[in-house]
């Protein structure tokens, strides 16, 4: 006769089933728990829930190649926790998009995918729950000399944005530059446009959001101050910060910009015959305006990778949620096309991950890495409150 228990069987608290167990789980499952009460379908939005699942849901590299010739595969789609060639190796999957070709943006923030092709025309999309949004399209009312397109997130307030700078260097009775940048909050229905005079963006910036704030390289001043530009997401507005001191003005236009442990970090690299990476750091607290409140940091590269691996190079740069370093690096002259260098800023060392399944013709685009987890919160629910 088998034993019986006085009283229930304990139980696991709901908080460990909600916000331990369930974030862990596939996009896909979470999902079909939505189908069995509202309770699910809740929780699944509410921000408490979406917070836990970007820190410990399943992470994804998103490898993309903007700027790439009409009908090539240009999206890619790699799992670091899976390893079917063994440690090291990865393999790279396409992702089929029909939407849109020939792209100039990607981007993707906790989950959401922004692409915006030649024609400016920009889709937002949530590959988890196959879901796909064509924003309205806006047509500036004078001609432009550079229109660029940047997708955006604050925290604080748990809204994403479109934004859209454009300069006009010619204009009719002006005496200064112009630039105007209109702003797309998701949920909303339409563009609202602002006017900033004397401030020029001379060239696609490359850019980084850290904590609602947007940085941009490849901005000047009517007076001829090369600066960086920065937007506040909250506040729809837009200032400037000045280069590290220190940094060559030639390399203002090439550097990348990128989040390391929440502070703005800059990286200086010789395209030519680089051996290394010089590191810029914003320290933490200081003001934006202040040029001298960098901490400057040489980083070389492996011995037995500067030898194989630096000539005729595409390299771009960003960060995981381990506050590593993330390069990822593309040539036509190596066996293994395309990999990734990741540095660790604690112990100093550095890994390689070779990117296989990802075919020749794509090294003539540009190069982008970007980690991160798929969502379960659906397009409607964006900007909504949760």
């Amino acid at each position: 006769m088998g034993k019986k228990f006085n009283g229930s069987l304990p139980s696991i608290p709901d908080d460990v089933i909600f916000y331990e167990i369930f974030p862990r789980l596939p996009v896909k499952s979470l999902h079909r728990f939505r189908c069995i009460a509202r309770s699910f379908r809740v929780l699944t939005s509410e921000k408490r829930f979406l917070d836990v699942v970007r820190c410990y849901g399943p992470r994804r590299q998103l490898i993309s190649f903007p700027r790439l010739l009409p009908l090539e595969i240009d999206l890619y789609n790699a799992n670091f926790s899976v390893w079917p060639y063994g440690p090291g190796f990865s393999l790279a999957t396409a992702i089929d998009d029909p939407f849109i070709n020939r792209c100039i943006y990607i981007n993707v923030i906790n989950g959401f995918m922004c692409r915006a092709n030649e024609s400016r025309n920009v889709v937002i999309m949530n590959n988890a729950t196959n879901e796909v949004s064509l924003l309205p399209n806006y047509e500036p009312p004078l001609r432009c000399d550079g229109h660029y397109v940047y997708f955006v997130y604050d925290p604080h307030t748990d809204i994403y944005k479109v934004l859209r700078t454009m300069t006009f260097r010619t204009i009719t009775g002006a005496t200064t530059p112009l630039m105007r940048y209109s702003i797309f909050t998701l949920g909303n229905e339409k563009w609202v446009c602002f006017d900033h005079p004397g401030l020029l963006q001379y060239g696609n910036s490359r850019s980084v959001c850290i904590d609602g704030i947007l940085y941009l390289n490849n901005f000047r001043e009517s007076c001829g101050c090369y600066v960086m530009g920065i937007y506040s997401v909250q506040n729809d507005s837009f200032s400037t910060i000045l280069y590290p001191k220190g940094l060559d003005q030639s390399k203002y236009d090439d550097c990348h910009l990128i989040e390391l442990n929440g502070s703005l970090a800059i990286i200086d690299i010789d395209f030519v015959l680089p051996d290394g990476i010089t590191l810029w750091r914003k320290q933490k607290g200081s003001r934006l305006d202040d040029g001298a409140s960098w901490v400057q940091q040489s980083i070389k590269f492996p011995r037995y990778w500067i030898t194989a691996n630096r000539l005729c190079a595409r390299y771009c740069f960003s960060n995981n949620l381990k506050g590593e370093i993330v390069m990822g690096k593309t040539s036509i002259l190596t066996g293994n096309n395309c990999c990734l260098l990741i540095y660790n800023t604690d112990n100093e060392t550095w890994r390689e991950i070779k990117l296989l399944g990802i075919v020749n013709r794509v090294l003539c685009g540009d190069l982008r890495v970007d980690e991160y987890v798929q969502t379960p919160l659906l397009l409607s629910q964006i900007s909504h409150p949760r």
